[in-house]
């Protein structure tokens, strides 16, 4: 997809934002990229992304530069989604037209979540038969606030859609539901920690994964790796199922190794670290900043382990000595990498060539 199909076509009762994001992900950039070439911080490039921050004709000028389109485009964008805006008491699914109206229909038919209906009627009963539901109330009581039962690591760039994100959740249910696991132990998923470091090396998820499905069942987790569909902007979520069962999805969003097994160690860390404070809600910021953190925190000492930090530290942006430390310390030189570009150590731009790209086959 071009930037020009982006623009020429967008959705015009959605954020203005959501046209950038489409953008950035094109061009594989992170709003931190973003807020630098607008001239803007983080928190208000993430605000303008989100459609929390108004689009004036000095920003509409300054997107023209940089994004594309024109200055009246962006003012025309802004203008007409501040106009769709729904009123607060209408935000909440109350028909099943509303449902299926927000679903990511498309997408959902594209993965093979669903088949092709020809009319109204038989779409309903697909996603009906989805989520295994015979009514609106029934998919209320059981999926509206799903996503509030898990704790996600949501892109900085990407705004989250409640309901798509209860499809993604509801396809990792569908996918695992047959998997048979030990009884959950943090112990025994803790001691696979060396082991999944090791799987980094792997080139293939064709390798890794089976292996890591494998590892998780020993210590009585679930995992699935499900395809984010439009409008769902979890990188990772981890809850715990109605038989008591803790389960793990990844989107496996960015398609490359750091990021990948960065999602994966922070979702583990949420097991180990806050089990018991599950449901983590995303409208309770405190709780959900003090365990985001801690769980960053925990996957970045999973990829550099504090013995080695100081040495990571003193790291430049030169191919072999991050390829040497990487061997070192045990995990692929592209988590490495991925850490020092976090870290600002070097630019986002600086050695991406050490990370390994995935990509979707079907």
């Amino acid at each position: 997809m071009s930037d020009s199909a982006v623009m020429e076509k967008p959705d015009w009762v959605s954020p203005p934002g959501h046209t950038i994001v489409s953008i950035l992900e094109e061009r594989e950039l992170t709003v931190e990229q973003f807020a630098k070439q607008i001239g803007r911080s983080a928190a208000v490039a993430q605000k303008i992304l989100d459609g929390a921050h108004a689009i004036d004709a000095d920003l509409a000028r300054q997107l023209a530069s940089t994004v594309g389109a024109s200055e009246t485009f962006w003012l025309s964008r802004e203008h007409d989604y501040r106009a769709s805006v729904a009123p607060p008491e209408d935000a909440t699914v109350t028909t099943l037209s509303d449902l299926i109206g927000r679903l990511p229909i498309g997408d959902m038919q594209k993965f093979g979540w669903i088949e092709r209906a020809r009319s109204r009627d038989d779409q309903i009963a697909e996603c009906l038969s989805f989520f295994a539901v015979s009514s609106l109330a029934q998919w209320q009581g059981r999926y509206e606030n799903a996503f509030q039962t898990a704790a996600y690591r949501r892109s900085a760039a990407y705004a989250s859609c409640e309901v798509a994100t209860t499809a993604w959740l509801r396809q990792g249910e569908i996918e695992t539901q047959y998997d048979e696991v030990a009884v959950w132990s943090p112990k025994v998923l803790e001691s696979q920690i060396p082991h999944f470091r090791r799987l980094t090396w792997y080139k293939s998820p064709a390798l890794f994964l089976p292996r890591l499905k494998e590892a998780f069942a020993a210590a009585g987790v679930k995992f699935a790796i499900v395809r984010a569909p439009k409008g769902c902007s979890a990188s990772g979520a981890v809850r715990i199922l109605s038989d008591g069962t803790p389960h793990i999805q990844l989107s496996f969003r960015y398609l490359s190794d750091d990021q990948f097994w960065f999602s994966l160690f922070h979702e583990i860390a949420h097991l180990l670290l806050h089990y018991d404070k599950m449901p983590i809600l995303e409208n309770t910021e405190l709780t959900e900043d003090e365990c985001e953190r801690e769980a960053n925190e925990y996957a970045a000492q999973v990829i550099v382990p504090m013995p080695y930090r100081e040495e990571f530290l003193s790291l430049g942006g030169s191919r072999f000595p991050i390829i040497n430390f990487a061997k070192k310390v045990g995990v692929a030189p592209g988590l490495i990498v991925g850490q020092l570009q976090h870290e600002g150590i070097i630019r986002f731009n600086q050695m991406q060539h050490l990370k390994r790209r995935f990509h979707w086959t079907h």
